[in-house]
């Protein structure tokens, strides 16, 4: 498992930030900072990837270096929002699926998804990335906000 809580601390206290701060720009209640930088699950699972992005931004790091096994690795092609959508439309056409058979086979609901890119950062998190993508054949670092 990565240890995405230790990176996150780490980084904050280089940055100067304080908890506080980092609760202010994420939206998000102290305990539910606080369980960031203590355990290394709560990162693919509470925040939104919308929230992943701007912890990110914060803390000084590209969102695939945060979320990278050794926090440095960068995937060398980045999947855009677009694409995804594209790619995820061919694959249910060509695989003969609806959007209810698909969703049954990640366990998520796409409506989000198909809403457009700011709703799919506010209403998914990690773990949906990973689910969607692992249906699509997709390297889900490639598609990290």
């Amino acid at each position: 498992m990565t240890a995405y809580a230790e990176r996150i601390r780490t980084l904050r206290e280089k940055s100067g930030r304080s908890a506080a701060e980092m609760c202010d720009l994420l939206g998000m209640t102290d305990m539910g900072y606080f369980d960031l930088e203590l355990h290394d699950s709560e990162l693919p699972t509470v925040p939104s990837l919308d929230q992943i992005r701007r912890l990110a931004g914060a803390l000084s790091i590209t969102v695939p270096a945060l979320l990278s096994e050794d926090g440095l690795t960068v995937p060398a092609r980045r999947i855009e929002y677009h694409e995804l959508d594209k790619r995820l439309k061919d694959h249910l056409r060509r695989a003969g699926l609806t959007q209810e058979q698909f969703e049954d086979q990640i366990g998520w609901s796409l409506d989000d998804f198909f809403e457009g890119e700011q709703k799919m950062l506010d209403s998914y998190n990690l773990e949906f990335l990973k689910a969607l993508c692992a249906g699509l054949g997709v390297p889900w670092l490639e598609a990290v906000p």
